[in-house]
């Protein structure tokens, strides 16, 4: 059977990856390859596992496999290429299943109301499409309401205002260089903080992690 639980999604969904292949449509198929997994090949993949469906469907994880390797047998990079295409596969479905951007999303907001005045949330995400949620939703968190206590030149002023923090001593925090201000709140991090030469060469899985951090006003 295929099906996936993540930590960071509801652990009774009822969805299964299993109905995506087999039942969703074409074009459904081919949006998840395509915004969630962002695999180039989506459209040919999309294409072999309707065809599949012709066939009795899809209905493990080894029969998923056999299929991104033949869809991807005439690209370059060997074995590599096509196991880089079944991360981005499984990637796509599994954040399908568990609907975690939304999850992430609703857990940003959910986190920043119950923050403390001058409380901090911070964020470490690991590929592009959660770092894109906590950006956008960092964003909306400190200028929501803005537009009721002014004009839109008032609104552009405030929300692109750089501003320096400093720590309890008064001396600026050196790891914070460029922030961005709003009624509700600072973004930190105006660029997410990503991992230094030294870190990724310890930690090899750190290499895509991006920190991103917001204070309450």
């Amino acid at each position: 059977m295929l099906c996936y639980v993540h930590a960071s999604a509801c652990m009774h969904a009822s969805l299964k990856a299993e109905d995506i292949l087999n039942s969703w449509p074409d074009v459904e198929v081919g949006r998840i390859l395509r915004e969630y997994g962002e695999e180039s090949n989506w459209y040919s993949l999309q294409n072999k596992i309707v065809r599949a469906r012709q066939k009795g469907g899809l209905h493990s994880t080894g029969e998923l496999v056999d299929l991104i390797r033949s869809a991807t047998s005439w690209t370059k990079g060997g074995r590599q290429g096509w196991i880089k295409t079944a991360t981005r596969v499984f990637q796509a479905l599994r954040i399908a299943v568990n609907d975690e951007l939304n999850v992430l999303k609703d857990s940003l907001y959910a986190c920043f109301k119950f923050l403390a005045p001058g409380g901090r949330l911070a964020v470490i995400s690991f590929h592009s499409l959660e770092d894109r949620i906590v950006k956008q939703t960092f964003l909306d968190l400190i200028s929501q309401g803005i537009s009721e206590v002014g004009n839109q030149d008032e609104e552009k002023k405030i929300t692109a205002s750089l501003i320096k923090t400093n720590n309890d001593d008064g001396d600026k925090e050196t790891w914070i260089k460029r922030t961005i201000h709003g009624l509700n709140g600072t973004i930190l991090t105006k660029r997410p903080i990503t991992p230094s030469l030294e870190e990724e060469r310890l930690n090899r899985r750190s290499r895509s992690a991006k920190l991103r951090v917001i204070q309450k006003a």
